[in-house]
């Protein structure tokens, strides 16, 4: 699943991977029913790898549910560390 964050583009600037993470949150609850969404680390630290105010245009997510009402989002490639 792919999620866009390209409507962050025309908000202020500090701040920008935190509303980021909360946009991911809603995406994902919305098209799974969840009543609790977890970001595992991988994502945020792809979501806030370059600092709080560079978030990433979009970013591809995969799903699992970990149990009644309670889905992991995870990200879909490998994160390189140090690169």
């Amino acid at each position: 699943m792919v999620v866009s964050l390209r409507r962050l583009v025309n908000t202020r600037h500090r701040g920008r991977a935190v509303r980021a993470v909360k946009l991911v949150k809603e995406i994902v609850a919305r098209h799974t029913g969840a009543k609790r969404v977890v970001i595992s680390g991988a994502l945020n630290e792809i979501l806030t790898g370059k600092g709080r105010d560079k978030a990433p245009g979009k970013v591809m997510v995969v799903v699992s549910r970990l149990a009644e009402g309670v889905y992991l989002v995870k990200p879909a490639i490998k994160l390189e560390v140090g690169s």
